[in-house]
Parts: C-alpha cells; structure tokens; sequence
C-alpha cells in the first residue's frame, strides 16, 4: 500500500451487543417520563397560576415527581453499563 488506498476503520460504527439490558430500557423510558412530567407541570401548572384556575398546585405538584423520575432513570440506566 502507497497510502493513498481507502481504508475502513477497526472500530465499528455500532456496538457488536446489539441488545440492550432490560435496565437500562426502563431506565430510558423512566427518564423520558420524568422529563414529560416535570415539563407538563411546569407549563400547565403556571399556566393555571396565571390565569387563576384552579388545582395549579396539583399541576406542580409533578414538577417533583418528575426529578425523582429523571434521578431513577439516569441512575438505572448507569448501573445497566458494562
């Protein structure tokens, strides 16, 4: 070889273990959920402040158990890492 040919590279492009542990699953989706929970409250629950409706506290009362969604699911889905 003069060095001018095109090589594919030794590492591959996707991970050889294609499927992933059950843990690390929930734990994506237990992020996802806590991410929609925390956002949800937050729009809603100021929107209804805002406007004097009520239960606005109802609807912040999910900003919290959205962080504790989103604290689950990072941590699950770090303790799932080889």
């Amino acid at each position: 070889m003069h060095g001018m040919q095109e090589v594919s590279g030794s590492i591959p492009l996707t991970s050889t273990n294609s499927q992933e542990s059950p843990m690390h699953t929930l734990g994506v989706i237990t992020t996802v959920l806590g991410l929609i929970l925390s956002i949800v409250g937050l729009i809603v629950g100021f929107w209804k402040m805002l406007h004097g409706t009520a239960q606005a506290e109802v609807w912040l009362g999910l900003v919290p158990l959205g962080f504790v969604g989103l604290l689950l699911g990072i941590t699950l889905t770090q303790l799932s890492r080889k």
